[in-house]
Order: structure tokens, then sequence, then C-alpha cells
């Protein structure tokens, strides 16, 4: 039988302070490789209590999971990773506790956001395959990648790979750009929240800390960040991230009042690492919300402190923890940006060599 519909909240039993929850996992989706069933199998083998699918712009395989969760006594919370803008760079936001089957007048925009991401991608998947097929870079692995799912740019990035006509993601966008096409798409941050909000959802900022071409959202990015945004929290727990920048992200969420979450990112089988198991209790603010109680039990409540975290990044190989292991769709958004900047960098050259003072000195 499906989970009742209870608007995303959860229904379980109170959890103990260290049982195991991750918030950030991926499925075949979007660029991930978990089916629901292979999922469902490693967190129940592996002793979790309540988990999130959220791919990236879509929740196409959040019902399954929830149904297949449900009989094994997990938790899952229905989310999705919403590509986002804000201040001219992408921002991943993570969107919790909204059910995909909701049919809602509250859920109307909010549906309308993933609809919206979901035909850009369509668009510019089939632009691309277009694009590349007219050049005489043909794709008959294509329709074997999308395995019946909806065609997006990772599919045809994927194809442009397995055929041979790129060595990996950064090149494969690459050529699709210089023949025209493009393969991201995203939203104004603002609008996405207001969105969600309207139909009870938690907004929470993904990996803040990751040091990728997106950037590092840094302590002065997140004061004016919520300046302008309601946003409701930060990932302060992800799979890179050393004691140091867990300090920092807890420490910037309790100055800003905003939930704390945790997340491994996990995208397949130890790509980039298998779901994590961190402890209820640091996240416990953020499981609340989500109506997943925490029992306290005296003796193993212990807020986060450095040292508690053994799967911890040690400082000393924080700068080699990144770009090599990142999922496909992160290295997408890293090709993407990579791009901007070149295009932007190749601009403010040829308003230099033009006689320009600077890049603006047109407007």
């Amino acid at each position: 039988m499906d989970p009742a519909p209870t608007n995303g909240r959860a229904t379980t039993t109170a959890l103990a302070p260290a049982d195991p929850v991750d918030l950030h996992l991926h499925t075949l989706a979007s660029d991930g490789a978990w089916t629901p069933a292979a999922l469902i199998d490693h967190l129940a083998a592996n002793g979790f209590r309540v988990a999130a699918v959220c791919d990236h712009d879509t929740q196409r395989s959040v019902l399954e999971t929830m149904r297949r969760a449900n009989r094994r006594g997990i938790q899952i919370v229905p989310g999705v990773e919403v590509t986002t803008r804000w201040r001219d760079r992408q921002v991943h936001l993570l969107v919790y506790g909204i059910r995909p089957d909701r049919a809602d007048a509250a859920t109307a925009p909010f549906r309308a956001v993933l609809a919206e991401l979901d035909a850009l991608l369509l668009g510019l998947a089939d632009d691309a395959r277009q694009r590349l097929e007219a050049s005489g870079h043909a794709l008959p692995s294509l329709e074997e990648i999308a395995a019946g799912r909806p065609l997006w740019p990772f599919h045809v990035l994927s194809a442009v790979i397995r055929e041979g006509h790129a060595k990996n993601l950064k090149t494969a966008a690459e050529l699709v750009t210089e023949l025209g096409g493009g393969f991201n798409a995203d939203l104004p941050l603002p609008d996405v929240v207001s969105a969600a909000h309207a139909a009870g959802g938690i907004c929470v900022v993904a990996h803040p800390g990751r040091d990728d071409s997106i950037g590092v959202i840094s302590a002065d990015d997140v004061a004016a960040m919520v300046a302008e945004i309601p946003i409701d929290g930060l990932e302060a727990h992800y799979r890179s991230y050393t004691d140091a920048q867990t300090a920092l992200y807890r420490d910037l969420a309790n100055q800003h009042r905003l939930l704390i979450s945790c997340g491994s990112d996990s995208h397949a089988p130890k790509h980039p690492v298998d779901p994590r198991p961190w402890r209820a209790a640091w996240c416990a603010d953020l499981l609340g919300r989500l109506g997943i109680e925490i029992a306290s039990d005296g003796a193993t409540d212990e807020i986060w402190k450095p040292g508690l975290d053994p799967l911890a990044v040690p400082a000393s190989a924080a700068a080699t923890a990144g770009d090599q292991s990142e999922p496909p769709g992160e290295q997408i958004a890293d090709a993407a940006e990579a791009i901007e900047q070149d295009q932007r960098l190749s601009t403010t050259v040829m308003g230099a060599e033009d006689g320009e003072s600077s890049p603006n000195a047109r407007h």
C-alpha cells in the first residue's frame, strides 16, 4: 500500500539521537545510478531510519522510493534539488517536504517551477542533439542511454562521450557550446523559494562550502542571501567538508536562525560516496520541521563537535577532495560556469582592446 498523503510530513516513530539519516540522495531519475530498489536495499542493510530523495529538478523517483521504503520501515522525505540562479551564479536549492502527487492549489506554483525546468531541459537536449547530428556527430547510443526517461542534456552529453566525440563531460559541453547550443537551465532563487513556501516546502541551500567553479558561498554571501530571500537552512554537513567547514556553516546557520541539513549527495554506489550515516541529532530542528521527532536518551544526543564525525575530510586532504569525484550533474554545472566565465573574460579582453575602460563601459 502506498504511504498516505501527508503533505511530505513524516509518520515514523521517534528517532534516537544517533540514528543514521541522509537528507541528500540522487537516483537515475536525474544523473544518478541508484534505482529506488537498490537505494532502499542499501539504506535498509545499513540501518538508515530517514533519507531524502533529492534528484536534480525532478521528483520522478520519489513516490516509488517512498513505497519501497515504507515496506522496510524507512522514512523517505520527498525532496528535489532545484537549480536556481542568484546574483549571476548558480545556487542549488534542496526543497524538502512536498510530495509530487499533491495536486492542491497551494502546490501549483511549485509544480510550475519543476515543469518549466523540465521543459527547458527537454528543449536544450533536443536542440543539442540536432546540432550534433547535423554537424556529423552521430549519437546512436542516445536512446539506450536515456532508457525511456525524458531526454535531458545529461543524456546527450553522455552519448557524446560514449561515441568518442569528447573525452569527458567538460569537453562534451564545450562541443555543444561551440555548435551554438546550451545544456544548463536554472530559475531565479527568490521565485523558487516563494513557490516552495507556498506549498509548505522547506528550502535549504545545498553544499554551500563545496569549492567548485560555481564558488563557495561565503559568510558574506549567506548574510546577503538571507537579507533578500527567506531561505530556511544550510547543508552544514556534506561529504567533502572538513570539520572546519562544518563548524563554519553550523555557526552561520545558528547566527541567522537557519536549519541545518546533513547530506552525502550520493548518486550511485560509492559515487562519489555511499549514503552517509549522519546522526539524527545533528539536523534535529530540520527533522522536527518535517514531523520527525528525536527522543533524547541522555547518553548519545551529543551535539556535533570537531572530531565527532569519523568520515569528515581531513584538512590536509581538502584541496584534493573535489572535482575528480563529482557526479555528472555537478560536472555539467561546473562546465557551464567555466564556459560562462571564459565568455565573460573574452568580452572583457575584447572591450579592453577596443579601448574601453571597463567591461561595463558600454552601460
